[in-house]
């Protein structure tokens, strides 16, 4: 038996798929340790051993791929548990990282502080030295003053160094020669260059993606290097590969290289899993807003005509990583967020997680504060005794006092309308963010399907996708696990960048050629390292465009590889106008201009006949009757229990009405109604 795992090690669940040879997928969730995440990957592996008769070292050494998306370089930032760093810069520019912008992510918001940056300034040291921005030396490296700066950081005990010239990108040998100067005098200390790391035009850009690289090369090293020697001490034979924010897997020396391409490394691949899950029922378009809802996070991505949009603008606590990136916007609010009333008798939930120790109330590890999974159970659309797979059981009298003692007593409301207070708070918070990501950009919710997975999606996806005014949800088979499924099934992926700014009135063909040539062998370089097979290579380009006089510049696909005539760029132009006509509804015949070119090597994996679950029964199998606080129902109200495990393709469900999977519930509303499908999605419409 020859099998592949997948894992995406969450905040407080560590999600688990198998796939079989024969295609057949399974999956599991166990509770995610936390500053042990390798205990948690174990402690699933040992699960899906049992099912089999296996012991651990049996299931392992028949894995031929394990491939693993985990927290940690997200968590190491907003924890800030990131190695102490020092930052080498051009001298004069030792506040980049505290002027940043020029402001904060929201000026009128006066409860948010102006944020630290990200290298504190007295671990932040200029050297003499200038490049121009044609690549010329203006003032020619001082190579003592750049010894002192590495005495200097080393006597306040830096654990890493970040490197960032300010026009290392016309010409990186000032940089590269510091980084042989590091080597020289503090060998073993890890540190990043910034034309190697995000060789963006955007100093802050650059100068913070290669802080928070260095910042994460100690941490990652020790976390990535462990996962990998624990798993083959276990017995592990197959082939280890990591999941990167580009939205694909990647080695582990890879990553131990640039940790930065951690950085939302589960959410990433939440679209992915859901584009597989879409073809799979065999849909002939695919316009998709999907959201996974865990225990700790609310992850918001876009699927757009069957594409998945890349930026260079992802976030954590308010730095940018700034490295091409699925475009995933990520808010506090999951089943471990947080309820409180404040003084004003406002409720709040979130971003504060209980996450999976202490946990929420209900799972009595010691949490006594009300969470979102609390007030589910209050409402009754959790199976208190069979709860994340049936591997816990759930207290409902603890989570009814937490929730009385700490919204309902404040609000002088019962325990249930408090719960459902709770529901409804955290479902706006969550149409706000998807607000953020779609309605602000000029994309129409109502245009979309909205696809919900994780554990907790199904339980609030119709009311989300109401207020937003869609009129369809789908929920996934593997909607429990979302993201580790798009794990599962993603291709091997890296991104390779060259700052080579060009304008379309002054078009430099060789220049262009050259960067693409360079860019190409970086790809052919990588997917040769993942020895990935010649016919299953794929290399795909971009550039960031704008119109001359812009401040922003939007990603724009292109297939070309070598640009031969004025043709080839005519056609690369009018491709920038129908793409800034579709974001923004208008077209300029101002110049355009290009700053950056990226090339994706992508090395295609087998694809397998992917099948969910078991024996499918002709007749609808009810549970039992469940008594749910509704507010469409005007309170509390039976309902039936559908068991999902038993439906057969085309069975119709109307609502009111719960589904009950593995690994989530769905809730069925008033006026919804469900389809299951021959391939164990549920298309839900709303009327």
């Amino acid at each position: 038996m020859n099998v592949q795992i997948a894992v995406d090690v969450g905040g407080t669940f560590t999600d688990l798929v198998l796939q079989e040879t024969s295609g057949q997928i399974r999956i599991y969730k166990t509770p995610t340790t936390p500053g042990r995440i390798v205990d948690g990957i174990l402690n699933g592996v040992e699960l899906i051993a049992s099912e089999f008769g296996l012991d651990r070292r049996e299931l392992l050494s028949n894995c031929t791929r394990f491939a693993c998306g985990t927290t940690a370089a997200t968590n190491a930032i907003l924890e800030k548990t990131y190695a102490t760093t020092g930052l080498i810069c051009t001298e004069g520019f030792r506040d980049t990282l505290t002027v940043r912008e020029g402001g904060k992510a929201d000026t009128y918001t006066i409860a948010i502080d102006y944020p630290e940056p990200y290298i504190a300034r007295h671990l932040t040291h200029g050297v003499r030295e200038r490049m121009n921005s044609e690549g010329g030396v203006e003032t020619p490296l001082d190579e003592k003053h750049v010894v002192e700066a590495i005495s200097q950081l080393k006597a306040l005990g830096v654990e890493s160094v970040a490197v960032c010239l300010l026009w290392s990108i016309a010409n990186p040998a000032h940089e590269i020669r510091i980084g042989e100067l590091i080597e020289m005098h503090w060998p073993g200390i890890p540190y990043s260059l910034s034309h190697q790391t995000s060789p963006t035009l955007r100093e802050y850009r650059r100068t913070s993606a290669t802080a928070i690289d260095a910042s994460l090369k100690p941490l990652v090293s020790k976390t990535v290097n462990e996962l990998e020697a624990r798993l083959r001490d276990a017995g592990l034979e197959g082939v280890l590969t990591l999941m990167a924010s580009s939205g694909g897997q990647t080695a582990v020396d890879e990553v131990i290289a640039r940790p930065i391409n951690l950085c939302l490394s589960g959410p990433s691949a939440a679209p992915v899993s859901a584009r597989t899950s879409i073809e799979a029922e065999n849909e002939s378009a695919c316009n998709a807003i999907v959201v996974d809802m865990g225990g700790t996070s609310f992850d918001i991505s876009i699927i757009d005509d069957w594409q998945i949009p890349m930026h260079r603008e992802g976030i954590i606590d308010g730095h940018v990583f700034g490295v091409a990136s699925v475009e995933v916007k990520t808010i506090g609010a999951g089943g471990g967020s947080i309820a409180r009333v404040d003084a004003g008798g406002f409720i709040h939930v979130g971003p504060e997680s209980a996450k999976s120790v202490p946990g929420p109330a209900c799972y009595s590890r010691g949490g006594t504060r009300p969470t979102v999974t609390d007030a589910n159970l209050v409402r009754g659309f959790l199976d208190a005794g069979n709860f994340a797979g049936g591997t816990m059981t759930l207290d409902l009298e603890k989570a009814r006092a937490a929730i009385g003692q700490h919204v309902a007593e404040g609000l002088d409301l019962s325990v249930e309308e408090a719960a459902s207070l709770i529901g409804l708070t955290v479902e706006q918070n969550m149409v706000a963010a998807i607000d953020e990501i779609t309605i602000k950009r000029g994309v129409d919710p109502r245009e979309y399907v909205l696809v919900a997975g994780g554990a907790a999606a199904g339980l609030h996806a119709v009311p989300i996708a109401r207020e937003l005014g869609m009129k369809r949800v789908f929920v996934p088979p593997v909607a429990g696990v979302l993201s580790a499924f798009g794990i599962l099934v993603s291709d091997m992926k890296s991104t390779f960048s060259k700052s080579v700014p060009l304008s379309t009135d002054a078009f430099d063909f060789a220049k262009a050629n050259d960067a693409l040539a360079g860019l190409v062998r970086e790809a052919e370089a990588y997917l040769d390292r993942m020895k990935a097979p010649a016919d299953s290579r794929e290399i795909l380009f971009s550039t960031e465009a704008r119109y001359r006089g812009q401040v922003w510049q939007i990603s724009l696909p292109f297939d070309i590889r070598r640009f031969e005539s004025d043709a080839d760029l005519e056609r690369l132009v009018e491709a920038f106008h129908q793409l800034h006509e579709k974001l923004y509804f208008v077209r300029s015949s101002d110049p355009v201009e290009f700053t950056e070119w990226t090339a994706m090597a992508v090395g295609k994996l087998p694809s397998a006949d992917l099948k969910h679950g078991g024996e499918a029964s002709a007749t609808v199998a009810e549970k039992a009757k469940r008594s749910v606080f509704m507010r469409e129902l005007g309170g509390n109200s039976e309902i039936r229990v559908v068991d999902g495990t038993q439906l057969a393709g085309g069975t119709v469900i109307q609502g009111p009405a719960m589904i009950d999977q593995p690994l989530t519930t769905i809730v069925l509303y008033p006026s919804t109604t469900a389809t299951y499908s021959a391939n164990g999605g549920v298309w839900i419409d709303l009327h």
